[in-house]
């Protein structure tokens, strides 16, 4: 009995995942192969049987390189298909615009993801949710507040905040990524929930980032079938390691997290304690009259967090890294930054318009490390044609960023971290999204279409007011090692989706003593003001 058992074990082993294969093939496939139209799909590198380019994209870290590398093979439009999915790859301005924004109306829906929306979010995350009625009102909502009035009532928490991140570098240098993930997820929480988060050890942090930690996860390319072969996802969910059992852990969490923040928020909002923030307006608002339930409600809110936190940490922790790695042009901005504000003072809002190199630095830092490391993804919701390729209903569209980015016919030397390249576009990034020439923009990070970031103006705010800070205060610069030698500091991301640098060394340290004190004053000021 035993070696029968042993022998069922082996041919169950090995007929999976052929009986996996062909129902991948029959459920696919055949629809496909009918269709002539498909003879006419954008050039690409070839795939495999079944998973496509699946493997070629699996390794986060080349992601970037492939996306360069195909667009100078292929072209301003390339295919690639990953699972059942079809993917069509936007690498210029151009194509970007005539499709993302002047066809906006069937080029903003997302792709269905039954794993990550339909289970792991209860169908309630934005990020997610495909264009339509519920999409356009949650955005209209969120747009009303975080518009550029909006983002005004906001600089005095990102000041707040931004201080007391000097302060965290004059204390403790070593913990400076640390230190701008706090920045980052305070802010976006006093925005969101009207309540801000002092320390790394902040009980809310370990929340906030398990949930981005399963964000992260589902969002890479591949990690989960159903997501990559929609249509499976009828299928008994054994035959595809119980992913829906998965998902529903991953849903059981992630709502408690949200649901706990909005409740806590209505609360307060009901016995009139609560500070302005956005889930105050949001609830204040005839929700029930707009359609949203109270999970929509909290995914809603808890999703401006996802979208805050984490991008401008990195942002914040690339811009390190890059003044590491190019000190010239730290130099060149301190220079600035002496110049103008002085050493009596940190620099303030009033100084941003006189700080053009400074501005130009946070657009070069966006630049050279876009947020995420596959580029923006929007979704056709019917069949297209673009300069005789077909694009099919149902295709994922890339805003392939690493190719435009560093594109050389577009921006000299693109290898090279030179703010001087946007010295001649010294308004805010929001200015140059819906600019009539797409080549007049400055960068792609914050996406195109009606899928753009609606909290461009936090997020430009919170990145001027540290970085402008940061290179007043301190020196940057490679941590030296046992032997009198600078340590290289590492330059590869960490594993999934978002563009994390990993941890690396780096000395950062007062430019004077005079700063330190100034430093330390003004945040003491702001204490004995009462904060915020």
């Amino acid at each position: 009995m035993g070696n029968l058992r042993w022998v069922h074990l082996v041919l169950v082993a090995i007929c999976l995942p052929i009986v996996q294969l062909l129902v991948l093939y029959f459920y696919t496939i055949p629809s496909t192969l009918t269709d002539k139209r498909r003879r006419h799909l954008p050039p690409g590198p070839r795939g495999l049987p079944f998973v496509g380019n699946l493997f070629d994209l699996s390794d986060s870290e080349l992601v970037r390189q492939k996306a360069q590398n195909w667009f100078r093979q292929y072209g301003d439009i390339f295919y690639t298909k990953i699972g059942g999915t079809d993917y069509i790859w936007l690498s210029s301005p151009r194509a970007v615009r005539d499709l993302l924004d002047k066809k906006s109306s069937i080029y903003s829906s997302r792709s269905p993801a039954p794993f990550a929306q339909d289970v792991a979010s209860g169908g309630k995350r934005q990020l997610f949710m495909q264009y339509g009625p519920e999409w356009r009102q949650l955005r209209k909502t969120s747009h009303s507040l975080l518009n550029m009035q909006s983002a005004i009532k906001y600089q005095p928490i990102q000041d707040y905040e931004s201080k007391q991140l000097m302060i965290d570098l004059i204390q403790d240098p070593e913990n400076f990524y640390e230190h701008n993930r706090r920045y980052s997820s305070s802010v976006i929480m006093y925005v969101t929930y009207g309540y801000r988060l002092p320390s790394w050890e902040h009980p809310l942090v370990k929340k906030i980032f398990s949930v981005l930690d399963n964000l992260t996860e589902m969002t890479a390319p591949g990690a989960h079938v159903v997501d990559s072969f929609p249509s499976l996802a009828s299928l008994p969910q054994w035959l595809l390691g119980n992913w829906r059992s998965h998902a529903k852990k991953v849903f059981q969490y992630d709502s408690k997290v949200y649901l706990g923040l909005w409740r806590e928020l209505k609360e307060k909002v009901d016995n009139g304690t609560a500070k302005e923030c956005f889930v105050k307006g949001f609830y204040e608002q005839d929700l029930k009259k707009h359609g949203i339930d109270e999970l929509l409600a909290a995914y809603t809110c808890g999703g401006l967090v996802e979208a805050g936190s984490e991008t401008t940490a990195t942002t914040l922790n690339n811009f390190i890294l890059a003044m590491i790695l190019f000190p010239e042009a730290a130099k060149t901005a301190q220079e600035e930054i002496d110049r103008v504000v002085g050493e009596d003072r940190m620099p303030s809002w009033d100084d941003e318009q006189n700080l053009p190199y400074v501005r130009a630095l946070v657009k070069e830092t966006l630049r050279w490390r876009p947020v995420n490391k596959f580029g923006m993804p929007h979704y056709t919701s019917e069949d297209d044609w673009y300069e005789g390729y077909f694009i099919p209903k149902g295709s994922v569209v890339m805003l392939n960023w690493w190719a435009i980015h560093f594109d050389p016919k577009l921006h000299h030397a693109p290898d090279t971290f030179d703010p001087a390249r946007y010295l001649g576009k010294p308004l805010p990034a929001a200015d140059y999204i819906n600019t009539n020439d797409p080549y007049l923009r400055d960068h792609f990070t914050y996406g195109a279409g009606r899928r753009v970031c609606p909290g461009v103006h936090v997020a430009e705010r919170s990145l001027y007011i540290n970085i402008a800070r940061t290179l007043w205060g301190f020196n940057l610069a490679k941590k030296m090692g046992a032997n009198n030698k600078p340590i290289e500091p590492e330059t590869e991301m960490v594993r999934g989706f978002l563009s994390v640098p990993k941890h690396f060394d780096a000395a950062i340290t007062p430019r004077s003593e005079a700063h330190v004190q100034c430093m330390r004053r003004e945040f003491e000021q702001e204490v004995a003001r009462g904060g915020i």
